[in-house]
């Protein structure tokens, strides 16, 4: 099993809409609210539309199977589901007979493969392909739309902001690998996307340096960003001219030693708030950019990275109609408003952030794993996306968090993002828990596990997730 195999998937689950597309049928697209969520329905509602076809796209806050069955109830002629699904498949069965197709790259079950006899479900782990590294839902949905029509390939940028938003820049200088790189390729042979390797700094193009650096949120440089006055303060330090002809110079006015300057002036300002020199910072400052010809320079949709923050804002802010909007085309003040909205948001996770390292009896460092109490201080909505910005923070670097917040006096969230590094398996962390605790509801994606269990089994679950960060120290 491999590429051949994934591809050939992908062609027969093209034929099957191309013929929903010809007949006129009633497609309901259901997506996760997410970034790739959003992108994933985007592709192929645009698709389907210039095909055509009659789609309709609903982008889903809450998945339950409750959910599900009041999409049923609507009584649509066929159900495309991304970024959602993996698991649910014989309840799909059941419910939507065989006229559903699920595209996710979440890791599936062995049980579940085996029992897809209609070739239900796109997704590349069928074919031993990783899809926690390789591609995302969004780029999935893009093959497919790409094997319905060649000329798709205008969609490709979309798909690799969907794989930037996943975090599946994992190879070197963050590049993208696998199929992630070969939609890249597309995106670069047709003129839609630029790469080249700088410095990661949010808005470079646009805005000073100074505040180019307080705006980067990944990896977060605390002290620096959200305070453009202290990056002002370490740039004037640096004896860089940082204007030209009086107006502010951006990153992409100076050159590479400048750069160089800027990132070891960046890394010994982290490392005098720990007392210990950090290393090996430019990998995470320099790596491979992504510019999208298509759009406007200077624009959150000009930088894929920016892009995909634009839209994960939206998802967690509840307004994945209007990230929608925005790929597919529109713009005016609907990107306005979206860019407005990702700025208060931003600046809701930097207080959310500082109030968390300030208060020192919030945060257990374990040396391997780092405990983060956030009860009573966020929503559980935005503990995925703390958890990974914590990660990037200098203090909290290749080590796992582990945060939790109280949902209710019965039950506790855990959010567990492991990094890439540490050699925990998921599978038997979920298999070790729910063998343990009852009531509980483990989602893996990646690195990254979300926990719900009842409060009471607190201690147990704690003394599970010990266990196994024991078993790596003594390795």
């Amino acid at each position: 099993m491999g590429y051949n195999e994934f591809y050939g998937n992908i062609n027969s689950s093209s034929e099957k809409v191309k013929n929903l597309i010809n007949e006129k049928k009633d497609i309901l697209i259901v997506s996760n609210c997410s970034c790739d969520g959003i992108i994933s329905a985007s592709i192929l509602i645009r698709a389907i539309w210039k095909l055509g076809g009659k789609a309709t796209a609903r982008l889903l806050n809450r998945i339950t199977r409750e959910g599900f069955v009041d999409l049923k109830n609507e009584d649509h002629e066929f159900y495309l589901f991304t970024d959602l699904g993996t698991g649910q498949s014989d309840f799909f069965n059941k419910l939507f007979s065989n006229k559903w197709i699920m595209l996710d790259h979440k890791k599936i079950s062995f049980a579940e493969i085996a029992t897809d006899d209609d070739n239900n479900i796109l997704n590349p782990w069928e074919y031993d392909i990783n899809g926690e590294k390789e591609i995302s839902s969004g780029g999935i949905s893009y093959l497919l739309a790409k094997n319905l029509d060649k000329g798709f390939t205008d969609l490709s940028p979309l798909a690799i902001v969907s794989a930037l938003g996943e975090y599946q820049d994992l190879g070197d200088r963050r590049s993208l690998i696998g199929l992630n790189n070969e939609i890249l390729e597309d995106s670069k042979r047709n003129g839609l996307i630029q790469t080249d390797i700088d410095l990661l700094l949010s808005n470079k193009e646009s805005l000073p340096i100074h505040e180019a650096v307080a705006n980067t949120f990944i990896p977060y440089l605390y002290g620096l960003t959200s305070n453009s006055v202290n990056c002002l303060e370490l740039l004037k330090k640096t004896n860089i001219d940082l204007k030209i002809d009086g107006r502010w110079k951006t990153i992409d006015d100076i050159n590479q030693e400048e750069k160089f300057i800027i990132i070891e002036s960046i890394g010994n300002y982290l490392s005098s708030k720990i007392n210990n020199k950090i290393e090996n910072l430019e990998n995470i400052l320099i790596g491979y950019t992504y510019l999208l010809s298509g759009e406007e320079y200077g624009t959150d949709l000009y930088d894929a990275r920016r892009f995909s923050e634009l839209l994960y804002s939206c998802a967690l802010g509840m307004k994945s109609g209007l990230g929608m909007s925005i790929c597919l085309g529109e713009r005016s003040e609907f990107l306005g408003e979206a860019e407005k909205d990702e700025q208060e948001f931003k600046d809701s996770c930097h207080k959310l952030i500082s109030k968390i390292l300030k208060e020192k009896w919030r945060i257990s460092d374990k040396g391997l794993s780092v405990f983060i109490n956030a009860d009573g201080i966020m929503e559980p909505d935005y503990v995925d996306y703390l958890s990974r910005l914590l990660t990037s923070h200098y203090q909290f670097l290749n080590k796992s968090i582990i945060m939790k917040i109280a949902i209710d006096e019965n039950y506790l969230k855990y959010f567990l993002n492991f990094g890439f590094n540490i050699g925990i398996d998921a599978d038997l962390v979920t298999k070790e828990l729910s063998s343990a605790i009852d009531g509980i509801t483990v989602t893996f994606n990646k690195n990254e596990g979300e926990i719900i269990i009842p409060s009471s089994q607190d201690d147990v679950f704690m003394s599970i997730i010990m266990k196994f960060f024991k078993k790596i120290s003594a390795c």
